[in-house]
């Protein structure tokens, strides 16, 4: 059991090394969308466009056009050129469109950049067969430094940008989708860290019941669904598909799968009060505390959070993951100079 133990706590020091050095707000963005304290939201399509409907998604990252009209719809990029095109025949983007290649490599500013003017026709790409068209736009999201305001007043909301613009035609009618972004202020991160240490203490206290296999096998459960579902919650908010919202927290969040593989494995043995289950339950408990709990701590200090249902169930989610994940950890030490007389498996 002395190997079991050194493999243990070497795939426990190498994982908590990659979360300990990739950005903490990184480490469980599956979606690659951090929590934000800057809300985008769609004022309106003027005029309305018969079977056209326009909203944000990833916290206004992305925007969606669904056209189920008879007739395309031309969505327009930073210089007034067609960039995209949605209809009865698919998606299309234009690939002398500027826009195709910098919404692709991502963006530093809210402003569109200065770039060369599209030359000639457009050269229509089809990208898809279906009726929507989903791009990520500079116009809709706020990235860079706080504006002066913000900076001033951290603590009260601001309108950064009062109006975007994003042209839209279909046929000869011209519309316009207009957005605000707002800067909305964080909570604070106090109570939320309150109850993951009060969890902590009452999962650690697992350890000291007569019957503790039973009480830390329920705890690492509980830890391992709140984290299945706050993972798939997560994935889920960018409404994809439901095989790539799969692959992404499967493949995305590889170390929070694996925390969720072992602490299912170390159930059984945990109830038995077996020693394999105490380590399984110290691991799983450990990487989902630093990678899903640590590593989504921005989701208790930011206003936005990328989540399928309310940010408050976001952040207990994390508040959860965090003291009894860490709480398990405790307890395993403290099982272990309790009970030297475990038996140990062949």
């Amino acid at each position: 059991m002395r190997l079991v133990r050194a493999l243990a706590l070497a795939v426990v020091a190498g994982l908590a090394s990659v979360v300990v050095v990739a950005a903490p707000a990184d480490a469980h963005t599956i979606t690659g969308v951090a929590p934000t304290d800057y809300r985008s939201e769609v004022i309106g399509v003027s005029p309305r466009l018969p079977g056209v409907s326009v909203r944000l998604l990833d916290l206004g990252n992305r925007v969606e056009v669904v056209n189920r009209g008879t007739t395309d719809v031309v969505i327009l990029g930073y210089q007034g050129e067609p960039y995209l095109r949605v209809g009865p025949s698919g998606s299309f983007e234009n690939t002398r469109s500027p826009a195709v290649v910098l919404n692709k490599v991502g963006a530093t500013s809210t402003t569109a950049p200065t770039n060369p003017a599209p030359s000639g026709p457009p050269v229509w790409h089809r990208t898809s067969e279906g009726r929507s068209a989903r791009w990520r736009d500079r116009r809709t999201r706020w990235e860079g430094p706080a504006p002066p305001a913000v900076k001033s007043a951290p603590d009260q909301r601001h309108v950064v940008v009062p109006q975007w613009l994003i042209g839209l035609r279909q046929g000869t009618q011209g519309a316009t989708v207009s957005g605000s972004i707002t800067y909305v202020p964080g909570p604070s991160p106090v109570p939320w860290l309150a109850v993951a240490g009060l969890l902590l203490v009452a999962t650690a206290g697992g350890a000291l019941v007569r019957r503790w296999g039973p009480a830390l096998s329920a705890a690492v459960a509980v830890v391992v669904a709140v984290d299945v579902v706050h993972s798939f919650g997560i994935a889920a908010a960018s409404h994809d598909a439901v095989l790539v919202q799969v692959g992404r927290v499967v493949l995305g969040g590889i170390v929070a799968t694996l925390g969720w593989v072992v602490g299912a494995a170390a159930i059984g043995p945990l109830q038995d009060e077996r020693e394999a289950g105490v380590i399984g339950a110290a691991v799983a408990g450990f990487l989902l505390a630093a990678f899903s709990g640590v590593g989504d701590f921005t989701t208790l200090t930011r206003s936005q959070v990328p989540y399928v249902f309310s940010a408050g169930a976001a952040r207990a989610a994390v508040a959860v993951t965090m003291g009894a994940g860490f709480g398990l950890a405790a307890a395993a030490l403290i099982v272990f100079r309790r009970h030297p007389e475990l038996r140990t498996e062949e």
